[in-house]
């Protein structure tokens, strides 16, 4: 047996595809890969930021009009109730 053959190859030497030189980049670079990874997430997280906002304010219109709709309902019980009597 060869010594070097029980000596394993280091990772950046081995071969591999588009993900494992990612990793290695991403091992020799960590702050530059960080740096990368925000800038091509950014356009993405701003996205998430306007849809939330829409969101939000159309449950607020939502929650509105069923307040407008419940306090509407029960004016007309109450205009109802009136007549009966």
């Amino acid at each position: 047996m060869n010594g070097d053959d029980a000596i394993k190859t280091p990772i950046e030497e081995a071969s591999g595809g588009w993900l494992h030189q990612l990793v290695v980049y991403a091992a020799r670079n960590p702050w530059e890969f960080c740096w990368y990874l925000l800038l091509c997430l950014s356009p993405m997280f701003f996205i998430s930021a306007i849809l939330s906002w829409k969101l939000a304010k159309a449950l607020e219109a939502q929650e509105k009009d069923k307040t407008r709709r419940d306090k509407r309902k029960a004016n007309i019980s109450k205009v109802k109730r009136g007549k009966a009597n």
